[in-house]
């Protein structure tokens, strides 16, 4: 069972995602995602590798997105006709907490795969898998076929997330408002956040040597998926991290309010009372 609302929780019963969602939510979210061919010679393809886009297609390989003009387009579209098989690529996603804070990093997705031309990215195409890509350039679509996938978050660290579950897999429905809802806490509700980094800390279960603040307590909002809210507390160089469960799993946005206001509950109650 989860835990009740309210409690921190990150025991073997609580509610996460399997690696394959983890994942495909990384991947498809990412705050920046970069795709490489190691070995190819530096003067094609000078300065840092460029950002790109990438969605999960049902069959667990990925579009990419680029610019036309990156030099990553023009080695794949040069190489295509002197190759049976893709460009030995690699893809990193990168994930960075939207609020600022301690160790902002909160995950890491690498996908090693072959990578080749997926198709003309016609505008439907595009706006299928892409609909939130900035206008006004053009764009080139990628396949990258995956043959290993890893992933490294706040949930933890997985080497091998089985290559068969990335299609199946669906990312975290609260992805696409994640990062406005967790400023919007972090602006406009800071008292209801340290009321729950401090009931986290007052549990029988706590952690030790907490109990004093001697720089002041702060409490951010580090996470929010579709079990939960995870929130950082940091006392001048100490932080700490706790996990707090919905009372159920939300399926869509709109269902945040109420499980916001169940979470909030018995922090709030807790202060009342004292």
């Amino acid at each position: 069972m989860p835990a009740s609302p309210a409690q921190p929780s990150h025991g073997p019963d609580s509610l996460a995602p399997t690696p394959a969602e983890r994942a495909r939510t990384l991947l498809e979210f990412a705050s920046s995602v970069v795709v490489d061919v190691p070995g190819m010679d530096l003067a094609h393809r000078p300065g840092i590798p460029p950002l790109a886009r990438c969605a999960v297609l049902a069959d667990g390989s990925l579009a990419v997105l680029v610019e036309q003009d990156t030099p990553l387009c023009r080695i794949v579209s040069v190489s295509r006709g002197s190759r049976t098989e893709g460009l030995a690529a690699v893809l990193e996603a990168v994930d960075v907490a939207p609020v600022a804070m301690p160790h902002r990093i909160r995950g890491r997705a690498t996908v090693h795969g072959q990578l080749d031309v997926l198709t003309a990215a016609a505008p439907e195409v595009l706006d299928g898998l892409f609909p939130q890509r900035p206008t006004g350039v053009g764009y080139a679509l990628l396949r990258l076929t995956p043959d290993h996938l890893s992933v490294e978050d706040l949930w933890g660290s997985e080497c091998c997330v089985p290559l068969t579950d990335l299609g199946p897999a669906a990312p975290d429905p609260l992805a696409a408002d994640e990062a406005a809802m967790l400023q919007h806490l972090a602006a406009a509700h800071p008292d209801h956040l340290a009321r729950l980094g401090s009931l986290a800390l007052d549990q029988p279960t706590g952690p030790a040597g907490w109990q004093d603040h001697p720089h002041g307590l702060e409490v951010r909002p580090v996470a929010l998926d579709r079990f939960g809210l995870r929130v950082r507390m940091i006392d001048g160089e100490r932080i700490l991290d706790a996990r707090f469960e919905f009372h159920r799993p939300v399926t869509s946005a709109d269902q945040l309010p109420e499980a916001m206001h169940r979470l909030f509950r018995p922090a709030d109650s807790r202060r009342a009372d004292a």
